[in-house]
């Protein structure tokens, strides 16, 4: 069950309605997960500063999944993301900076339990 979630400065008005549909596929490729394993959230209008400017259009993001990162596959992923960030928010590699955490399954829960629950 992956999940990613940005945070941009960048307006919600500036952003394609579908940025999902355009995203989710970017992240199949990346992750090697299902689309319906995937939860995706994004915040516009934040307060962000990255390298000491908060003027210019800036992005964070986190990425967690249970397995499929690692020092090869978050190259990848970082590098297919920032394309997709580039292209539809507007906001350069440089300014856009995306942290990975690979989960344990007794660490995401869903459906009332965890997911090293709902996989025995």
């Amino acid at each position: 069950m992956p999940i990613l979630k940005i945070f941009t400065n960048v307006s919600k008005s500036q952003i394609s309605g579908d940025f999902m549909k355009k995203i989710i596929p970017v992240l199949v490729d990346g992750v090697k997960k299902d689309a319906d394993k995937f939860t995706c959230m994004l915040q516009t209008d934040c307060l962000v500063t990255i390298d000491g400017d908060s003027s210019l259009p800036a992005a964070t993001a986190s990425l967690e999944s249970i397995g499929h990162l690692g020092p090869d596959q978050n190259i990848r992923i970082a590098e297919l993301l920032s394309a997709v960030i580039h292209n539809e928010l507007g906001v350069t590699p440089g300014r856009f900076v995306l942290t990975f955490y690979d989960l344990s399954p007794h660490n995401i829960a869903k459906k009332g339990t965890t997911v090293a629950v709902l996989e025995r």
